[in-house]
This record gives C-alpha cells, structure tokens and sequence, in this order.
C-alpha cells in the first residue's frame, strides 16, 4: 500500500514541476518580449533618395508651403509681404523666415534665397526681417498687435 502513496506523490511532484517550468518558461517569453520592445534599437527613418536642398530644416518648414519649384511665375517686386514667423539665427546657422506673399502664398524662406524674383531675404532677426528688394533694404517687423480689450466689471452702488 505504501508503494501506490509514493506513486500519486511521484505523479503529483511531477505535474508540478511540469507546470512550473511552463509558467517559468512562459514568463521568460513574456519578459524577454517586452525587454526587446523597450530597449531594442528602433529602425532607421525614411531618408529620401534625393537629398533636398536646404537639409532638414526646410523641409520640415515645408508645412507652412515653399515657392513652387519649375514653374515660378516672375512677380514685381511691389509685392505685399507679411511676416508670420521666424527661426532666429544661432551662432554659425541661418535663420529662416515665414511670411505671407499678397495675402495668397505662405512661404518659408532659408536667410540668404529669394523669395519671389527680384526680392531676397537678407537677414533674419528674432523680432524682424530685413528684406533686400533689388538693392534697397527694408525691414520686416513683427505685426502689432491690437491691445485686448479687458472685460469691463459692472459695479452696483447699493
């Protein structure tokens, strides 16, 4: 009788094992799963085949529209220009500039290339432009803003 004991202990000591090897091996798959998931490197981006001139930087300002490349139409240099946002110059880069042309184009300019024939963005400043229309300079500030008017309180003499 004491023989048929050992063999359920034996059976039963053997399935437990089994199980806990299995549960230990699962969380071995599961650990290592989410360790490659945080800490593997990630894949290389998407780099063009074409390199864009300008680098990174314009093409990233390519959101806000950019001059048509081919087919630019020549426009006088009359044209009205309106600032709408800078990328201030740091020690050895360019600024750049991104300004609305006739109230129709937006677009985003490297310090140093035309922005419409006849008309090249000199130098760009953290709160002007200063733009070169065939030889003249002109400088390009930043839009005044309208003073918001306050909420008036009304007050109830009692």
């Amino acid at each position: 009788m004491q023989l048929s004991i050992r063999r359920d202990e034996f059976a039963q000591t053997a399935i437990i094992a089994g199980v806990t090897i299995a549960a230990l091996a699962l969380l071995g798959l599961v650990g290592g799963y989410w360790t490659w998931q945080w800490l593997a490197p990630h894949p290389e981006p998407h780099v063009p085949t074409q390199a864009e001139p300008g680098g990174p930087i314009v093409s990233a300002l390519d959101l806000f529209g950019s001059l048509q490349k081919g087919g630019i139409a020549p426009a006088s240099t009359g044209i009205a220009i309106r600032l709408l946002g800078v990328v201030a110059a740091l020690e050895g880069r360019d600024g750049y500039a991104i300004m609305l042309l006739d109230g129709k184009q937006i677009v985003a300019t490297h310090e140093g290339q035309e922005i419409a024939p006849g008309i090249q963005l000199a130098e760009v400043v953290a709160d002007h432009v200063v733009l070169d229309r065939n030889g003249v300079r002109e400088t390009l500030a930043w839009p005044e803003k309208s003073p918001t008017a306050e909420p008036t309180v009304q007050r109830i003499n009692r």
